[in-house]
């Protein structure tokens, strides 16, 4: 706040909103810069009002939501009025948050990340069975997060599953038009998953997996990329070559890279739906046992494929 002049007007402090409550409420947010602010102004000037701008409430505030939204579920509102007497577990922790930020536990200087996550992690909301799956993938962390699951190194130094990175800017601007490092609008990509899911874009996803998880030379493999490429089946014998003629055992390593942090009693239902798509005939009628394919055919080559990619495009994988 300056005056006329360039000034800062002593009398006319500006303070910080009743409804911070202890320790914000009724302290004087306005910044006065020595010599007021001149056309020769030096750069150091501008961190100074950036630094006075990134402690006030406001930006506490912004910040902790924005993490609290990224780390326990969306729904996380600016504007709680701190004062009330009666608060809500994300009214709460956002307060906690911020108490945090002012004054860290830990001492030394106010805006420590570090411990407002730690508050973040230490709460009920984050630790809670409520807290999990509560978050959408975005566009990135599906793509991604997909050939990384079917990733593993091979005794020659090649991969199971690998990308050129540039090839997966298809499937992040088709399923939401996250173009990174190349926003249009200055708000940030969406934090919460109603920005990301929708029809078209799960369709998105979906033919973006089915590319991925389909052999070399399929006429389809390009809506992944050329350079995207796995090999579900190799990664099998890798890393469970007793489980190949198995489709129990087959369903249940493959559950376990895609949902490590899934206990086996939520995944029942994925489980039967893989062991019976994997002993199931194309026509996805007629029962045709995995143990009869081989494990060194096209066909068992196929059903593994599309099982994976079926287990992928479930809900759940959806799910950060």
């Amino acid at each position: 706040e300056t005056d006329a002049s360039g000034y800062a007007d002593p009398a006319r402090p500006r303070k910080v909103p009743a409804r911070f409550g202890s320790p914000w409420a009724g302290r004087d947010y306005s910044l006065l810069i020595s010599g007021g602010i001149r056309e020769d102004s030096t750069i150091e000037e501008g961190r100074q009002i950036l630094r006075h701008m990134a402690d006030q409430p406001f930006a506490q505030e912004f910040i902790c939501v924005k993490l609290c939204r990224l780390f326990v579920h969306d729904g996380f509102q600016h504007g709680y009025d701190f004062t009330d007497t009666e608060v809500s577990p994300e009214e709460k922790l956002v307060h906690d948050c911020m108490l945090a930020w002012e004054t860290p536990p830990h001492g030394g200087p106010k805006g420590q990340i570090r411990d407002v996550l730690r508050v973040i992690f230490a709460s009920e909301l984050f630790r809670s069975t409520a807290g999990s799956a509560q978050k959408v993938k975005t566009p990135l962390e599906y793509a991604v997060s997909a050939v990384r699951a079917l990733r593993a190194k091979n005794p020659d130094g090649t991969f199971t599953a690998r990308s050129n990175g540039s090839d997966l800017y298809n499937i992040m601007d088709r399923a939401g038009r996250m173009r990174l490092f190349d926003r249009a609008e200055p708000n940030g990509y969406p934090e919460d998953g109603a920005g990301w899911i929708s029809a078209g874009t799960l369709s998105e996803r979906l033919r973006f997996i089915q590319a991925a998880l389909a052999p070399t030379g399929a006429s389809y493999k390009g809506d992944a990329g050329a350079s995207t490429q796995t090999d579900p089946v190799g990664l099998l014998k890798l890393k469970a070559p007793t489980a190949l003629s198995n489709a129990e055992a087959i369903a249940d390593f493959f559950l376990h890279i895609l949902f490590p942090a899934e206990g086996a009693a939520n995944l029942v239902g994925y489980r039967q739906l893989a062991v019976r798509f994997l002993n199931t005939a194309n026509d996805g009628v007629a029962s045709d046992p995995l143990v009869k394919l081989g494990t060194t055919t096209t066909a068992y080559d196929e059903r593994i494929r599309g099982m994976v990619s079926l287990l992928m495009t479930a809900q759940r994988f959806q799910e950060q």
